[in-house]
């Protein structure tokens, strides 16, 4: 008899109007230009995520917070009836039937290949790096930096990107989502001068399940999702070319 995991439930934040596949840009293209070299944070290990919400949560401009960090993704609960379960949520499941797939790895690396395309000089450095500024979200969920002034480089590039599976409500298939944010601030003022949201999500596809015992093929399925987020690194290339051709 299969294991059972316990899905905490996921709201699913969606702005208005999106269907499918969208993202919102925010520039300061002056400011932005001023640039001519950036630090990438690294974001560390990739967090999975599954869950099914009761109801779509529309808010209008935003994503829920809780979302963006992985802290609701990953939230997939063991049922206490179950005892010999060893996974206790989607990503431990993950890390114990596929293993590390290097998924945050790739998409830094293909960020900072997009950036340098666009001209930039390029550093990497770890989130704990003692010079960084504090990165925060607002009230209104997106992401600011604070503290003394970075120096190292003109600007800082913060990656929060979440990948999981989605039912938006009870009779919905678990859908491959990625949901995130891709914030660039200036080094001395710690200003926004990109803010790049994604949201994507394919209903239905091969990577589609009927419901979260159907997704028995992790391979397969894990697959959908790091194909779907690596495409996103397209996207925000699509973005510095519009902002450079303004």
């Amino acid at each position: 008899m299969h294991s059972i995991i316990k899905l905490a439930p996921m709201v699913i934040a969606l702005s208005i109007g999106l269907a499918g596949c969208a993202g919102m840009n925010e520039v300061d293209a002056i400011k932005l230009s001023s640039n001519k070299s950036v630090t990438v944070v690294y974001p560390g290990k990739t967090s999975y995520g599954a869950g099914a919400a009761s109801a779509p949560l529309i808010i209008p401009g935003g994503i829920v917070a809780a979302l963006i960090t992985g802290a609701a993704t990953g939230a997939a609960n063991a049922s206490a009836s179950n005892t010999n379960k060893k996974a206790e949520t989607f990503d431990e499941l993950v890390a114990e039937k596929v293993g590390d797939t290097n998924l945050n790895r790739q998409f830094t690396g293909g960020v900072e290949d997009s950036l340098r395309d666009h001209g930039y000089v390029v550093n990497e450095v770890s989130a704990d790096a003692p010079t960084l500024p504090t990165f925060t979200r607002d009230k209104h969920t997106q992401w600011q930096a604070e503290g003394q002034a970075y120096r190292d480089s003109d600007a800082v590039l913060i990656i929060k990107v979440s990948p999981g599976y989605q039912a938006p409500g009870p009779l919905n298939s678990y859908s491959r989502m990625i949901v995130g944010e891709i914030v660039m601030f200036k080094g001395d003022t710690h200003e926004a001068v990109l803010r790049r949201r994604l949201y994507w999500q394919k209903f239905t596809d091969p990577y589609s399940y009927g419901t979260y015992a159907f997704i028995k093929d992790l391979p397969h399925a894990i697959k959908g999702l790091d194909e779907a987020e690596l495409a996103q690194v397209d996207t925000f290339d699509k973005a510095l070319t519009a902002v450079q051709q303004h």
